[in-house]
């Protein structure tokens, strides 16, 4: 093989890479909003679970990076979980989402009735800073229940 063939493979293979990586880029943000919306799935299944479990309100709500419940409709990397203010020795933890990837709420907190027929209504809505990635919503109901679905591309703007 001559040098001139192996230069011409190797732009082959530029040009290639240089039009898959668009679609890397794409794959990788859905990826970090896919990995959010099932975390914060599982945190909010969790947070009624344990509210079951302890006999007393739960909630969830987007954080700041210490913790604190942001207001809703404040885009957040972080949120927590933890057994109502006021509750001895109270059970939380809290959490960051994938890099560049945020969480809205339509209510701030969502909380967990402990007898697991109630919950407060609401929608999470998690976006890609970037705008690359479709949003997704995790929709609440009164009983606790959560549901995905598809969000509007405005809920991120």
């Amino acid at each position: 093989m001559t040098l001139i063939e192996l230069c011409f493979g190797l732009a082959i293979v530029a040009v290639v890479a240089g039009l898959a990586a668009p679609g890397f880029r794409s794959s990788l943000r859905a990826a970090a909003v896919r990995s959010a919306t099932f975390e914060l799935l599982a945190g909010l299944q969790q947070a009624r679970g344990n509210a079951i479990l302890e006999s007393r309100p739960m909630d969830l709500c987007p954080s700041d990076a210490a913790g604190k419940c942001l207001a809703a409709g404040v885009p957040t990397p972080y949120w927590r979980a933890s057994l109502e203010a006021g509750a001895a020795g109270s059970l939380g933890s809290g959490h960051a989402l994938p890099p560049g990837v945020v969480v809205r709420s339509s209510r701030s907190p969502l909380w967990f009735s402990p007898d697991a027929l109630g919950a407060s209504t609401g929608t999470l809505t998690i976006c890609d800073e970037q705008g690359v990635a479709p949003p997704r919503a995790i929709v609440l109901s009164l009983s606790g229940r959560a549901r995905l679905e598809a969000a509007p591309p405005e809920a991120c703007a």
